[in-house]
């Protein structure tokens, strides 16, 4: 119970090559731009999560604004 309860606060960590998208930046309207969409994780670091987006080129990103693809 209380690994589980610690895991809520931990960051997020996303192993090298894994595909991410970022959560909906516009919750209003609940849409993801496509340039945050099937991006490719290249390192995480204390800072954040370097993704290169196929579109949108490389970018530093929040863990927690980050989700794996399934």
């Amino acid at each position: 119970m209380m690994n589980f309860l610690k895991s809520l606060f931990e960051t997020p960590h996303f192993p090298e090559g894994a595909r991410v998208n970022q959560l909906a930046t516009n919750f209003i309207a609940g849409w993801t731009s496509p340039d945050q969409i099937d991006g490719r994780v290249l390192t995480q670091t204390r800072e954040g999560v370097l993704v290169e987006w196929p579109r949108g080129g490389l970018r530093w990103v929040s863990p927690e604004a980050l989700c794996l693809q399934a």
